[in-house]
């Protein structure tokens, strides 16, 4: 089991209650019942560390799919959602693209040429790397890392990006993502500066013309991959406990499922925020709706809901 958070501020209480200021403390799951009021299949369970025996309880709020496929799925939409939104507002604007950037080869081979081309391919030593692959794949948000700083200095600083990492039969990470600039770009010269980042020749350039597919396609990868992270293979520098050194040591992959730039201009916390608005404007909308029909002054009140239920609720 994951070690759990040891604060969190998901708490649906009010900051004070009687003559205690709650300071909640996740202290572990529990089994979904009816006085968890969650549609999460491992509820948290928190208490307020004041001792005045409060307690209440929050989504686990899990990505990976066979440990919470309810959470998971929330999330995945919720991610879909900010892609969505994202992709939309540039679609027009500037050039979007989908990439995808794979893992070096492991055999010697030809360098890949995206497209139908005729041009004869060159021998590709990108397999030539000098790490194993789970070295490879500890390393790998340092090679997005540098592809991603080169890619924005080749577009004067116009890089924007959101994108998520899918795990190969072989076990190799590979990246997708979704970026806008202000420039066309080349694929010759996408490929050169994932090639320089440490990314294998084959690689994968589109324009984007759906919103929704390319969501749909990078947040899918979120809750698959976040639940594979024991299938890959994984070395990094770990501190043996034994020895006192640091040295190159198989252990549990701890890549991150998704990331964004800043400059994406959505994030989960504000679609969160908005959707709980969006809530609790229905829920007031509703609960007027109720107190106008129950007031039962005749025709003219129900008359006058059912004007108000024809409106709908206010945006």
């Amino acid at each position: 089991m994951p070690s759990l958070p040891r604060t969190d501020d998901r708490t649906s209480v009010p900051p004070r209650v009687g003559d205690c200021t709650h300071r909640m403390r996740v202290v572990g799951y529990v089994r979904p019942a009816s006085h968890t009021r969650t549609d999460c299949m491992q509820p948290l369970r928190a208490v307020c560390l004041n001792g005045c025996g409060h307690e209440s309880f929050w989504r686990c709020d899990c990505s990976a799919e066979a440990r919470c496929a309810l959470c998971s799925e929330r999330k995945r939409k919720l991610l879909a959602r900010l892609i969505d939104l994202g992709v939309t507002d540039r679609i027009a604007a500037g050039y979007t693209y989908f990439l995808t950037l794979t893992a070096p080869g492991n055999s010697p081979h030809r360098q890949w040429v995206q497209g139908k081309l005729t041009r004869p391919r060159s021998t590709c030593n990108c397999h030539d790397n000098g790490s194993t692959l789970g070295e490879w794949n500890g390393q790998e948000s340092a090679h997005w890392n540098r592809f991603r700083t080169a890619l924005s200095r080749m577009v004067d600083g116009s890089l924007t990006y959101v994108g998520s990492v899918e795990v190969q039969a072989r076990g190799a990470l590979h990246r997708h993502i979704v970026l806008n600039v202000d420039r066309a770009l080349l694929p010759e010269e996408v490929q050169q500066l994932a090639l320089v980042a440490g990314y294998g020749c084959v690689y994968d350039l589109q324009v984007i013309t759906s919103a929704s597919k390319a969501a749909w396609y990078i947040s899918k990868y979120v809750t698959k991959s976040a639940g594979q992270r024991s299938d890959v293979p994984w070395v990094r520098d770990v501190l043996d406990q034994e020895t006192g050194e640091v040295r190159a040591m198989k252990t549990t992959a701890t890549y991150r499922t998704w990331s964004a730039a800043q400059s994406w201009g959505y994030t989960m916390k504000g679609l969160r925020d908005r959707m709980r608005e969006e809530a609790q404007r229905r829920a007031l909308y509703l609960r007027e709706l109720e107190e106008l029909l129950a007031e039962e002054t005749g025709g003219l009140a129900l008359e006058t809901a059912g004007h108000v239920h024809m409106a709908g609720p206010p945006t």
